[in-house]
């Protein structure tokens, strides 16, 4: 009974976390400057939740940073038309840290799309294996993986 009491404290402190995003970035867009890529009314949106272990945050943090990230921005289509979707995809990508620990102890890392291109490369998978191989791609994807408490919650929407 009271771990589902958990859980359920557990989702409902995800939704404030995004209810509050949205909120923060629709006050900020007023002062936003124009090099900021905003979804406009009817625009997808892509919210991703990443729940990391209470002693992964550091390991994480460098995964991301120091790998994944720059594999994802080197990353060459062979389609200069997808190369061009996902630049504009890489242009609208925010990446919020955490600033507190969650109250299960874990540690939420927020990828924002905003706004969401169809089409465009949202994986890791593929510049992982461009730019480390296969075999680089592996070790690198595990060590990411094994920072999790859970898996990716991912909260498509529109901009309304």
């Amino acid at each position: 009974m009271f771990s589902k009491y958990l859980k359920n404290l557990s989702i409902l402190y995800k939704l404030l976390v995004i209810i509050a995003i949205i909120f923060i970035t629709r006050c900020n867009s007023t002062y936003s400057n124009s090099h900021n890529i905003k979804a406009k009314s009817g625009d997808q949106t892509l919210v991703v939740l990443n729940n990391i272990k209470f002693d992964k945050k550091e390991e994480f943090n460098s995964i991301l940073f120091d790998e994944v990230m720059p594999a994802y921005y080197a990353y060459e289509d062979s389609s200069a038309e997808k190369n061009k979707l996902n630049d504009m995809a890489a242009e609208s990508m925010r990446i919020l840290l955490p600033s507190n620990m969650n109250q299960d102890s874990t540690w939420t890392f927020i990828m924002f799309a905003d706004p969401f291109y169809e089409g465009a490369l949202y994986n890791i998978g593929p510049p992982l294996n461009q730019k480390y191989g296969e075999k680089g791609a592996k070790e690198v994807f595990a060590r990411w993986s094994s920072c999790f408490a859970s898996g990716q919650v991912i909260f498509p929407g529109k901009q309304r």
